[in-house]
């Protein structure tokens, strides 16, 4: 398992790799209430989320080959909220429930 993310990152291009860890390490940063280990947690998944979702996006949406660099920054960004908002609903669900459905209903919370 080790082995076949480590080949992920030997293929990736030196500036798409410091795109994808400095746009995750800002997104775990921004996390305000969020432990030691919710950060890594989250900067874990930022990444993740950018160097496996990002060719078949840009494959999915037909998008130039030149817009990987940004589109793996926020991806980044999203993987990291998504893993911040699933600790957060985790800890307390109807929180959450409320929060989804302020969103749905356009009321921002």
């Amino acid at each position: 398992m080790t082995d076949a993310i480590l080949e992920i990152f030997y293929r990736l291009p030196f500036w798409k790799t410091a795109v994808i860890v400095a746009f995750a390490m800002v997104g775990a940063l921004m996390h305000k209430e969020a432990g030691f280990w919710q950060r890594v947690l989250t900067f874990s998944i930022g990444i993740l989320a950018a160097t496996v979702f990002t060719d078949p996006l840009l494959q999915l949406i037909g998008l130039q080959a030149e817009l990987d660099d940004p589109t793996a920054g926020v991806l980044a960004l999203s993987g990291r909220n998504i893993a911040a908002f699933v600790l957060v609903a985790s800890r307390d669900p109807v929180k959450a429930a409320k929060e989804i459905l302020g969103i749905i209903r356009g009321s921002g919370k």
